[in-house]
């Protein structure tokens, strides 16, 4: 019994050791928590809250980005299911042929998600335009 006593007893202090329970380990918390505050509020003073409608450029902008979107990720989807198809050796295999379909691959998916593609980008824009006035601008 005694040797079952010693393990719970070394057990209890090492957990009080981890949980800080010393008097320097809540010092460095403390600090640690205040270095934090202070960053928090300049970042709040460096920042405001934006309200109304986004300008025309932020709003080309904000839709370029939306269509570059569905185009990435209309190309990764059409690689993944390329890489699906087994590869046909019959006529040679070299570097310069991949490189040739996956441009024109990247401009196929481009063209699609220019001519409204799968509807992502569309999606995309009108859920980020109705939180614009969640967006935060420095002052």
């Amino acid at each position: 019994m005694g040797v079952n006593a010693m393990q719970i007893g070394a057990i209890g202090s090492n957990t009080a050791v981890m949980a800080g329970g010393t008097d320097a380990g809540a010092s460095v918390q403390a600090a640690e928590r205040a270095k934090f505050d202070a960053a928090l509020k300049e970042a709040e003073q460096k920042l405001s809250v934006r309200s109304g409608e986004l300008s025309p450029a932020e709003d080309k902008k904000l839709r370029e980005a939306c269509q570059g979107f569905e185009a990435m990720f209309l190309n990764i989807m059409y690689t993944q299911m390329r890489n699906t198809v087994p590869k046909n050796d019959l006529f040679g295999h070299d570097n310069a042929d991949e490189i040739l379909q996956s441009m024109r691959d990247t401009a196929m998916m481009n063209a699609a998600a220019e001519s409204g593609g799968i509807g992502l980008a569309k999606m995309l824009y009108e859920q980020l335009k109705l939180d614009s006035k969640a967006i935060v601008t420095p002052k």
